[in-house]
């Protein structure tokens, strides 16, 4: 056979062969349907659905829908921009739903801005953004306490740590002496006159927080210190989505102290006394049942928190209604706090030229705390008696068995039926009466209405009108019962009863405010323009009224018509604020950016000459990365450099104090005595805005395409014209005036660095840091260089503010030594009150003179740390946060080591003449003041997400459940002796006295156990 013919024929048969056989080898066609979503279960219409490595793909619908017949085997590709991509292999034919997660770490973020949003990488001022990703898992009662650590610059600081009491939050350091130091809060476009309180952490879809002038001069009047904008989540285009987020847990007291008991007081005083004991030791040994007072004033708390929430709509109307419970235990015995809160936020869009909103947020607290410090709690128990009477008690003190023990009862001046030695160290109740034997409770309904009208003129020009209320109704019931009363037991029922008392407190926040903004947005070639002009105006009224009565005729009844009314008082105060703004951004080329802003505001609060104030900014940005001479693959990606320059205001001093505020007095006519009025201060027609002037440059850095962020931010501010008292001698008349006099100095340095380290399929990994500086400076105090206050006058200390330096510092002695108790062991712990001070100036005495700055309570520098990693369905959260510098003014061990018995503050008196002038209270001393440094992990949240198989099989288009810590580590400074460094709760309404810490509540470990879920 022709060798040509025989190849042909191996051809052709093996042609044959491959066309039979090629329905074998083709692969398997598959349909696959689905949804995508974003995490919160939203849909998300023109999500881009491929087939990996083919030109094959398809875009979800208006419903977020689609439909793919595709290979089997094949990897499904789903993008979506501000998302990060997600893979999903395809092996059979099925109905999925896809969750994407937004993306980090983009300058193309929308930030909001204030009257408006705006892409971050046309941002030209200080502008920081906080996405809700798993805030409202971390278990606190507070929204604003979940900001700690996450913010450069922004300050959260837990001063009382009890169940539901707010932290102290300042951003870039504290801009003024007399008019407060809180930031605005505005909560969706709405400038509330109060806290976060009312705001749960569940309905937040970010946090904007607006640091330079520059970005909060829009504010004008009110944002010197910073201005912290609230987004509520809204409703998505697409079918009902319920949301279901609850969580439950535990917490406990950080640190304990110790508490000496008896029998260690005891080895103490035989080791120092030549192993002899005191007689009063001995004496009490009899009756010795060792206690230690924590176990009755803490105890182990609870938390427990349940939303649902309702959304979805369509092109015409969107909606998300919701509505929350709140239980928060505290850790101090009485310290309760429960809120109830709901949110309704509705979209309608008729047409395009009408759009309207509708926003609703109605809440109510109830919070019941102990009426006594912890440090009066803890020191009026002795750790030598049991809490009820045992025999042996009764037998010396006359007190029936069970009966409830107080020091004094073996005060045989106090008890004429107790005969023994006296060892009693305090007149006090023991804690447990101060603790269960006083009902304080506040109950608090907040509403929050608001409604706008935007008309669009064109695609360009829009007018928005709105128009909302905030009304806030407070209740504070006190009732003292007889038992809770210094003497009770041993001075009979008659005294007890005339001891009980109550009061009654109502206030009524009604704040009004009607704005009016007109917004032209036009791009055109290579210019983009975005302008804004409005007038806004807001009244606020306060009322408020107090009543009180005593000698209530039984613990049973607490209302005050049980008793014999002692007083009534009612005040009303108005307020009001005119304003008109103005801002334009303009970006040409997307490569130089432009902001002016301008906004006049008229307050009541000041003189009739002096009313109106100024504020006006300008910030400029540059986007180098945009220019034709940057390399197209540069290491640095994304570069933009900004500078601003703006003022802002300050009017937060309460109403009238441009007016000559009267009092009522009594005046004696004759014989007789005549009601008369007083006034407290003088007026003053010029007093005016405190304005605060800010410069602020910073650049925005990319690296690696995205993948490494950097900001980074210096600035300073000046406040001048600081809103102040000024004291003037009382011979005149009147107490002083109120005028604007000085001018103090922030200047620090921020940096937040963002990394993607992994960034695979199945494994991420994002780490971010921030850090920041502030320094504080008096540049101006009037006519006087320098103010010393004087804080506790029984326990003397003094804060210093001079010109040059920081606004506060603490001033005193140095400590030399202690000075050594001697032969007075009793009560247990005793300790000297006073320290051997240094002579400075080696003058042989100590006094003024010798006085020197001791510390400042303002930290050297802050710091958060924030890491996500997840793997496939499991993820790993936390946050780490850290001050570093400040000191504290810890009054503290002057309480809890019975400083101030008889017998122990008589120690120095045995010493030479030349020494006990060198004496001086503890309180007076660096003694008393510590280190406040420290390091927390103040969230850790693990978690697990069920896959799309389980998903689907429980009818979920999200479920997760997790496990959340807060404070799990808390690291304490070296010599730090109490229990919460942050604690400054003392003239917390006095700047100039800010650092002194007195019986503050202690950190707390929560832990919960959580499930989020929508359906």
């Amino acid at each position: 056979m022709n060798s040509k013919v025989y190849l042909r024929g191996i051809l052709l048969i093996v042609f044959s062969c491959f066309l039979f056989l090629k329905p074998a080898f083709s692969q398997t066609k598959v349909t696959i349907q689905g949804i995508v979503k974003d995490e919160q279960g939203g849909i998300l219409p023109g999500a881009s659905v491929t087939v990996q490595d083919t030109k094959q793909g398809t875009v979800t619908n208006e419903k977020g829908e689609f439909s793919l017949t595709m290979d089997a085997g094949k990897n499904l590709m789903i993008n979506y921009l501000g998302f990060q991509p997600k893979t999903y292999p395809v092996t059979k034919s099925e109905t999925i739903t896809i969750n994407l997660i937004a993306q980090d770490n983009t300058m193309n973020t929308v930030v909001v801005i204030g009257y408006g949003t705006q892409k971050k990488s046309s941002v030209t001022g200080s502008v920081a953004k906080l996405t809700n990703d798993n805030l409202n898992q971390i278990p606190v009662s507070r929204a604003d306490q979940a900001l700690a650590g996450k913010l450069a610059g922004v300050q959260i600081q837990t001063t009382d740590a009890t169940a539901g009491a707010a932290p102290v939050i300042k951003i870039r350091g504290a801009a003024s002496i007399t008019a407060g130091t809180n930031p605005l809060i505005v909560i969706d476009g709405y400038p509330v006159p109060t806290d976060l309180s009312a705001v749960d952490m569940n309905n937040v879809e970010s946090i904007e927080v607006l640091k330079d002038a520059a970005s909060a001069a829009i504010y004008g009047s009110r944002g010197a210190n910073g201005v912290i904008l609230i987004t509520s989540k809204s409703g998505k285009t697409g079918k009902t989505v319920v949301g279901l987020n609850t969580s439950a847990g535990f917490k406990d007291v950080y640190r304990r102290l110790d508490f000496p008991t008896l029998s260690q007081w005891a080895d103490h005083v035989k080791s120092v006394n030549n192993g002899n004991l005191s007689p009063e030791i001995i004496a009490a040994q009899q009756y010795d049942v060792p206690l230690d007072p924590q176990d009755i004033v803490f105890r182990q708390g609870s938390f427990q928190n349940a939303q649902v929430n309702v959304s979805g709509g369509s092109n015409t109307v969107k909606y998300y209604v919701s509505g929350e419970a709140l239980f928060d235990k505290g850790v101090i015995a009485t310290n309760n706090y429960k809120r109830y809160g709901g949110q309704a936020n509705i979209d309608i869009t008729p047409n395009k030229k009408w759009k309207i909103g509708i926003s609703l947020t109605p809440s109510y607290t109830a919070q019941q705390v102990p009426n006594y410090k912890i440090h009066d709690l803890l020191r009026s128990f002795a750790t030598w008696l049991p809490l009820y009477a045992t025999e042996s008690i009764s037998q010396a003190t006359g007190l029936p068995v069970g009966n409830m023990v107080h020091q004094r009862a073996f005060d045989p001046a106090a008890n004429t039926r107790y005969k023994g030695i006296n060892l009693s160290a305090t007149a006090n109740n023991n804690g447990y009466a101060n603790l269960y034997g006083i009902d304080n409770k506040t109950f608090t309904v907040k509403t929050l209405a608001n409604a706008n009208v935007q008309y669009n003129f064109s695609e360009a020009l829009s007018l928005k009108v709105s128009g909302g209320a905030f009304i806030s109704n407070t209740r504070n019931e006190f009732f003292q019962k007889s038992w809770a009363t210094r003497d009770p037991f041993l001075q009979g029922a008659a005294v007890a009863q005339a001891s009980t008392r109550g009061t009654l407190a109502n206030s009524q926040t009604i704040d009004l405010l009607n704005e009016n903004i007109l917004s032209y947005n036009k791009s055109f070639n290579k210019h983009d323009l975005s302008v804004i002009a409005g007038f806004t105006a807001q009244s606020t009224q306060l009322t408020s009224s107090n009543s009180a009565a005593t000698n209530f005729a039984t613990d049973n009844i607490p209302t005050l018509n049980a008793g014999t009314l002692s007083s009534l008082s009612s005040t009303e105060e108005r307020s009001a604020l005119a304003s008109v703004l103005f801002r334009a951004n303009y970006a040409y080329d997307n490569k130089y950016l432009v902001s002016i802003g301008s906004r006049w505001d008229g307050s009541s609060r000041f003189g009739v000459d002096n009313r109106w104030g100024y504020f006006p900014s300008a910030s400029v940005g540059w986007r180098v990365n945009n220019e034709s001479f940057y390399p197209e693959n540069a290491f640095v990606n994304d570069l933009k450099i900004r500078a601003s320059y703006g003022a802002t205001g300050n009017n937060n001093i309460g109403n009238y104090r441009a007016y000559a505020n009267v009092n009522t007095v009594g005046a004696v006519l004759g014989d007789a005595t005549s009601l008369g009025f007083n006034s407290s201060f003088y007026d003053n027609p010029d007093l005016g805005w405190e304005r605060s002037f800010s410069f602020n440059t910073g650049v925005d850095m990319a690296f690696l395409k995205n993948r490494l962020t950097l900001t980074v931010d210096a600035y300073r501010s000046t406040t001048k014209d600081l809103l102040f008292f000024l004291p003037i001698n009382t011979i005149t008349g009147n107490n002083g005036v109120w005028t604007n006099v000085g001018e103090v100095q922030n200047q620090g340095f921020e940096i937040e660095l963002g990394a993607k380290i992994i960034d695979k399929e199945n494994l991420k990994w994002s780490l971010s840091a921030n850090g920041a500086t502030n320094k504080n400076t008096v540049k101006a105090l009037g006519n006087s260089d320098f103010i010393i206050g004087i804080g506790d006058p029984k326990r003397l200390n003094y804060f210093l503010a001079k010109v040059g330096q920081p606004l506060v510092q603490f001033y005193g002695y140095e400590y030399d030594s202690d000075i050594e108790v001697g032969g007075n062991f009793w009560p247990t712990n005793v300790h000297s009150d006073r320290v051997i001070a240094r002579d400075i100036n080696n003058d042989g005495v100590v006094n003024e003179q010798d006085r020197v700055v001791l510390g400042q309570p303002t930290p050297k520098f802050t710091w958060g740390l924030t890491s996500n990693l997840k793997y496939k369905d499991f993820d790993l959260s936390f946050v780490l946060q850290g001050s570093e510098g400040a000191s504290v003014f810890n009054a503290d061990p002057n309480y809890y080591e019975t400083q101030f018995s008889a017998t122990g503050t008589s120690a120095y008196l045995s010493l030479p003449a030349n020494i006990q002038a060198k004496t001086k209270y503890k309180t007076e001393s660096r003694y008393s003041i510590e280190d406040a440094s420290f390091i927390a992990l103040r969230s850790l949240n693990v978690g697990y997400t069920l896959n799309a198989k389980w998903l689907s099989a429980i009818k979920a288009s999200n479920l997760r459940i997790y496990a959340s810590a807060a404070n799990l580590w808390y690291k304490f400074a070296k010599g730090y002796s109490s229990y919460n460094p942050e604690g400054v709760n003392e003239y917390t309404d006095d700047p100039l006295k800010n650092g002194y810490q007195r019986g503050s509540a202690p950190v707390t470990r929560n832990i919960t156990f959580g499930i989020n879920a929508n359906f």
